[in-house]
């Protein structure tokens, strides 16, 4: 309890924070190039397996890009401890996570690509209220923080792709419903910063993002599972280009799959799939379609941390002659550290 009033202040002064600073004029492409970044991946997987030769185990994303999301190269998850009969309730969750990785197209260019190294530091914190029966299934509501940093080109700057990087802070609130051990419902409400390195690292694009989703866990054996999920969000906007400064309001939609199984003790592999269609309201010729595939490999040291590896395929198309139809290949791995108070 005593978690929840020394997280409470600090989460204040973020969202105060986040209402101050000038938002500087970037360009359309700068723009794109950084919503495009963060703005696919898989599904993220929260369900139980069961079974004789497998504890039950909760599984948590991390970590997030954007609402309701995980991150850009893949699902990355956590598994927690076995569930006890009464599972003592935790206030606090916070997560480091830092993942370094090649991709073949940092620009997200159509012609001309450009591969690099690319280093993302994640850091988040979230309270958990109180679990409650709804509608003859669990509601659990949350409420936290984000910041994340996005470094390019740590291998070689001379090629100057280090002056794209940002970093991104969210404040996010929503819920949790789950109902049978097989459906997972979730809703919530994300305010995204986006800042840029380049301009000491002031504002330039912000959106409010009302998020939702709905998965089917389907077990499969006892050291496997697949979960099916839609996933929706709508992306209200501000930036400074002309002529709209919500020229980026979108609905997202999208429906995807993970496959999740036990190798060994500990060691699980996760292949996916995500298709994405992205209508902007703002600009009606504007409709985008991500592809996005993969595979994870995770190794859990145990309850706190975690290692992996990953390689993931992205392309999009978009009827907007202005938006670029990149494709591009991520590789790479990654560790999270995670506690819980």
């Amino acid at each position: 309890m005593k978690s929840a009033f020394v997280v409470l202040p600090l989460i204040t002064a973020c969202a105060a924070a986040l209402a101050q600073s000038p938002s500087p004029a970037a360009s359309p492409r700068a723009v794109d190039r950084a919503i495009s970044a963060t703005q696919t991946g898989a599904p993220g997987f929260r369900s139980k397996m069961r079974g004789s030769l497998i504890r039950d185990v909760e599984t948590q994303q991390v970590p997030e890009l954007f609402p309701g999301e995980i991150e850009d190269v893949g699902p990355q998850f956590l598994v927690a401890r076995p569930e006890a009969a009464a599972p003592e309730h935790r206030w606090l969750d916070a997560f480091f996570d830092t993942q370094l990785f090649y991709t073949s197209n940092a620009l997200l260019s159509e012609r001309g690509n450009q591969d690099t190294s690319v280093m993302v530091f994640t850091l988040q914190a979230a309270i958990n209220l109180p679990p409650m029966e709804v509608a003859g299934g669990i509601l659990s509501p949350r409420v936290g923080y984000r910041h994340q940093w996005w470094r390019y080109s740590l291998d070689d700057t001379s090629n100057q792709l280090n002056n794209f990087d940002f970093a991104v802070g969210s404040l996010f609130a929503g819920f949790r419903h789950k109902w049978d051990d097989k459906w997972v419902a979730t809703a919530s409400i994300d305010y995204n910063r986006y800042l840029s390195a380049d301009e000491e690292w002031t504002e330039f694009y912000t959106e409010v993002v009302p998020n939702w989703s709905l998965e089917r866990n389907l077990p499969i054996g006892e050291k496997a599972q697949l979960t099916i999920g839609y996933y929706g969000a709508y992306h209200f906007t501000h930036t400074d280009p002309s002529p709209v400064s919500h020229i980026n309001d979108r609905l997202d939609t999208a429906l995807g799959f993970v496959y999740v199984q036990e190798l060994l003790p500990n060691l699980f592999i996760q292949p996916y799939y995500r298709l994405q269609w992205s209508h902007y309201t703002e600009n009606s010729d504007r409709n985008d379609m991500y592809n996005n595939l993969g595979l994870t490999v995770v190794y859990m040291f145990n309850e706190w941390a975690s290692i992996r590896a990953f390689m993931n395929y992205e392309n999009r198309n978009s009827t907007d002659d202005t938006a670029a139809d990149y494709h591009k290949w991520d590789t790479g791995g990654g560790v999270t550290f995670s506690a819980r108070f």
